[in-house]
């Protein structure tokens, strides 16, 4: 197994605190009669593994497994029969954000099961009952697609419902915000606040705030929250956790947390608390400062040396950046009229691409992944340049041998020339399957039946080369992974629409999908020396599951039920 050179000195670390890490284990653990999926290409079947302080030992046969334990001297262990269950490597998820989803774990307001505005309404008002007049409510996962009137929605009846609480709601997709009259008064906005750039205010007929404000726009509103009203950075981390584990998941990539929560996850781990993998991206506007004072960090349960940026928001709220105009959104409309000035209307560039590749730039000569959010197809023709302009600057001056393994996250909608320049240029796709079956309902709208031939492009950048990381983005999503799976080899929802799948010949096969959750997230990470497949030498990351997700009815895999989740063979969760 070839050790990459980039973070090889820090895989070299893992190995050295590793055994250390798991001295309790003091007795192997034996586990037999089991069905394993080892996605080692070697050795793709085993029905026995030894594991031994936390690694896997041998993976075989039980003739196979029983040799290799002679050979190792092992006379104590505890045996396991697994009676025939199923077993796959640990699921890693590629994208989540972990205190957003513990944030609705412990009760902050969730809208993303309300049908119309009227659900979004009732819900905001019966939270608004219960707390005294003047206190926000904030809640988020609002989604105007979801509706029977999929509009943009007007503030005006939330805020004739809701008069005395300020009310801010985050979309499902964390790209736009709506917001009731009394939280605009308190944020100090009006029809003639100036939007920032990479951000819009809307405003109706008559020039006033709809109360919905897209990407940067946001925070003309969010910064005006009071603090404490969400639960605090480490019990949202816990919370998540346990959410996290229960379906399966051994490892989370973090996309995009803040110094300070950093030091939340570092004192977790010193603890002994954190206890699934966590691969954490800072915000790209705090990684240049603290990457020079401290460095990248590479620990047993933690590893930071990435660091995330956007480049444009997202298609639900026409944020992402286009090549072409939005087909239902063909002129930018003029302040204070519905007509549109003729201007073509391509979405919002949220950052610049000279920032982008001034980052790139850095993280290159200071040793850490950038991995930048990019939704529409010209913010991924502009990453995908960015990064190939830092590529050609840093040759003579990045570290020897180093691998380029920037990513992009999301990659949703890609002209057919750009798909062929991910493996070229070593750049990871971090995709999300679930996505493309919540908004293949309005995507045609959005960019034509044409375009939409490049949206959520899965099979054609497995086959340019391109190496696919997959995972849900929760909690915009559900961070169940097997969900995920599901849509990425059916391109359908749970129910079953449409019939053949949604743009089918972009499926995956149930083994590239189960690839995409372990070794292709491991990848992503610097990680498939460590983890992603079980095999020997590698951590022991794997998960039981009630039924063989590789050969029932693929209408079966969203019901999968996990009965055991166990990270470096440690049980973490048992279902009762």
């Amino acid at each position: 197994m070839q050790t990459h050179t980039r973070f090889g000195t820090l895989v070299l670390a893992l190995v050295a605190v590793l055994v250390p890490a798991l001295a309790a284990h003091a007795q192997s653990q034996l586990y037999v009669n089991a069905n394993i999926y080892t996605l080692d290409p070697d050795n793709p079947r085993a029905e026995t593994m030894l594991v031994d302080n936390g690694l896997v030992t041998a993976i075989g046969s039980s003739e196979q497994v029983r040799t290799a334990m002679r050979e190792q001297g092992v006379r104590v262990y505890e045996k396991f029969d697994l009676e025939g269950r199923t077993v796959i490597p640990g699921l890693i998820d590629a994208h989540g954000h972990m205190i957003s989803l513990g944030a609705l774990g412990l009760g902050l307001l969730d809208l993303r099961a309300a049908t119309s505005f009227d659900d979004v309404i009732n819900i905001v008002r019966d939270r608004a009952g219960r707390a005294p007049a003047g206190t926000w409510i904030v809640g988020r996962g609002w989604d105007n697609e979801s509706w029977p009137e999929t509009d943009l929605p007007h503030h005006r009846l939330l805020s004739e419902a809701v008069p005395d609480h300020p009310v801010w709601l985050s979309r499902v997709d964390g790209h736009a915000g709506l917001a009731n009259d009394r939280a605009m008064q308190a944020a100090g906005v009006s029809g003639s606040t100036v939007s920032p750039a990479g951000g819009e205010m809307l405003l109706d007929h008559l020039g006033e705030p709809t109360g919905v404000f897209v990407d940067a726009a946001m925070s003309l509103i969010a910064s005006h929250l009071p603090s404490g009203l969400t639960p605090d950075a480490e019990a949202c981390i816990l919370k998540a956790q346990e959410m996290c584990l229960a379906v399966g998941l051994t490892a989370v990539h973090d996309a995009g947390v803040s110094p300070e929560e950093i030091a939340v996850y570092r004192r977790l781990e010193a603890e002994g608390r954190l206890k699934i993998r966590i691969y954490a991206m800072l915000h790209g506007r705090d990684a240049p400062e603290y990457f020079e004072t401290y460095g990248p960090y590479d620990n047993f349960k933690l590893s930071i040396y990435a660091a995330k940026a956007y480049m444009d928001g997202a298609m639900g709220s026409r944020g992402a950046w286009l090549l072409e105009p939005y087909a239902d959104r063909p002129a930018a409309p003029d302040a204070g009229s519905d007509s549109p000035d003729g201007t073509p209307y391509t979405g919002l560039a949220t950052t610049t691409p000279a920032e982008i590749e001034a980052l790139a730039v850095h993280a290159f000569n200071h040793a850490y992944q950038l991995n930048t959010h990019a939704i529409g197809d010209r913010a991924n023709r502009e990453v995908l340049d960015a990064y190939a302009r830092a590529l050609e600057s840093t040759k003579d001056t990045r570290p020897p041998q180093t691998l380029p393994r920037h990513r992009i996250e999301h990659a949703q909608l890609l002209h057919p020339d750009d798909i062929p320049r991910f493996a070229g240029l070593g750049v990871v796709a971090s995709m999300q399957p679930t996505h493309a079956t919540s908004d293949m309902r309005w995507v045609d709208a959005r960019v034509g039946p044409a375009r939409a031939a490049g949206a959520y492009a899965w099979a054609s950048l497995l086959k340019s080369g391109a190496h696919l990381a997959l995972g849900s983005d929760f909690p915009v999503e559900s961070h169940n992974p097997f969900l995920g799976i599901f849509a990425a080899v059916t391109r359908q929802n749970p129910d079953g629409i449409p019939a053949g799948g949604w743009h089918p010949e972009q499926r995956l096969t149930r083994e590239e999908a189960l690839r995409g959750f372990t070794i292709g997230a491991a990848y992503a990470a610097f990680w498939e020396d460590r983890a992603g497949t079980l095999e020997p030498g590698k951590l022991a990351d794997f998960v039981v599951l009630d039924r063989d997700i590789m050969t029932c009815d693929a209408a079966d895999i969203p019901g999968t039920k996990v009965l055991w989740t166990i990270s470096a063979g440690e049980v973490l969760y048992k279902a009762r």
